[in-house]
C-alpha cells in the first residue's frame, strides 16, 4: 500500500497518481479547470488583524479528476481544505507562494487496497464505506474494517456470538495461520470504537494491509491455481507438456 499517496496534499502542479475506483487500471487527472476554492469566512476575519499570517489562511476547495484509461474515462468529485504556503529556492531564500490542498473526500471512493472479485458483496460495502470515511475520521474507517472482520468470520462459518475474540478462536483448522492477524484488527477496530481520535492514518492503514492479505488469502484463487500448477509440475519433473 503507498501510503504517502494517501496521506500527502497535493497542488496544482503536482497531483498523486491515484488509482481509478472503477476500471483500477487508469490513472485519475486532476482537471484544472474545475478546481475551485474560496476563503472561509472565519479565516477572512481573522486576516483582518495586524498579528495575522498566512499560514493561518482557511480554504475550502472542490475539484474533479477524470481517469485516463480511453475505455474508462471515469469522473471522480475530490472536496476539501486548502492552505498557504512559501516555496524556498536552492539557496533557502522564500522563492514564491503556493496553494495546496488536502483531499478529505472523494466519491466514487478510491479503493485503498485490493478486493478480491469472489469477496462477499456485504463485506466489500463496509471495506468501501471505510475508504469513504478514511480521509476524514480514521478511527471511523479501522472500526468499520473490524466490522468487516465479523463478516468474514460468518461467511467462513463461524457462529454468530457476542465476543470478536473468541469467534477469532473458532475460525475454521484451514485458517489457522489467519488468527493473528484477525485478532490484530480486533484490537485496531476496538482502539477506534473507543478512544475517539486516537487512531492515527497509519493505525487506519495497517488495519487496511492486514485485513488485504485475508481477503487475497482467502477469496483469491490465485493462490489455488499457482499450487496446482507448482503441483503439475513436480509430477511432471518439468515443464508442462
Amino acid at each position: 500500500m503507498e501510503r504517502d499517496l494517501y496521506k500527502n496534499t497535493f497542488t496544482e502542479e503536482y497531483v498523486p497518481d491515484y488509482l481509478c475506483p472503477r476500471c483500477n487500471k487508469g490513472l485519475l487527472r486532476l482537471n484544472k479547470d474545475t478546481l475551485k476554492s474560496v476563503e472561509t469566512v472565519d479565516s477572512k476575519i481573522y486576516q483582518r488583524n495586524e498579528y495575522s499570517e498566512f499560514q493561518d489562511v482557511q480554504i475550502t476547495f472542490n475539484c474533479m479528476f477524470k481517469c485516463i484509461n480511453d475505455k474508462c474515462g471515469e469522473i471522480v468529485a475530490c472536496t476539501g481544505h486548502a492552505g498557504v504556503d512559501i516555496d524556498y529556492d536552492d539557496f533557502s531564500q522564500p522563492n514564491e507562494y503556493y496553494t495546496y490542498y488536502k483531499p478529505l473526500f472523494f466519491y466514487p471512493n478510491l479503493k485503498l487496497i485490493t478486493i478480491p472479485e469472489d469477496t462477499p458483496d456485504n463485506i466489500k460495502k463496509l471495506l468501501n464505506k471505510s475508504f469513504e470515511l478514511f480521509f476524514t475520521s480514521p478511527s471511523a474507517a479501522a472500526n468499520l474494517v473490524r466490522v468487516s472482520i465479523e463478516e468474514i468470520l460468518t461467511n467462513q462459518g463461524v457462529e454468530k456470538i457476542n465476543n470478536l475474540h473468541r469467534r477469532i478462536e473458532k475460525l475454521p483448522k484451514k485458517h489457522e495461520s489467519l488468527k493473528t492477524k484477525f485478532f490484530a484488527l480486533k484490537w485496531l477496530g476496538n482502539a477506534g470504537s473507543h478512544s475517539g481520535d486516537s487512531i492515527t492514518d497509519d493505525d487506519a492503514m495497517d488495519a487496511y494491509e492486514l485485513v488485504e492479505d485475508l481477503l487475497l488469502k482467502i477469496y483469491s484463487s490465485k493462490d489455488d491455481e499457482l499450487n496446482m500448477l507448482a503441483n503439475k509440475i513436480n509430477t511432471l519433473k518439468g515443464p508442462k507438456k
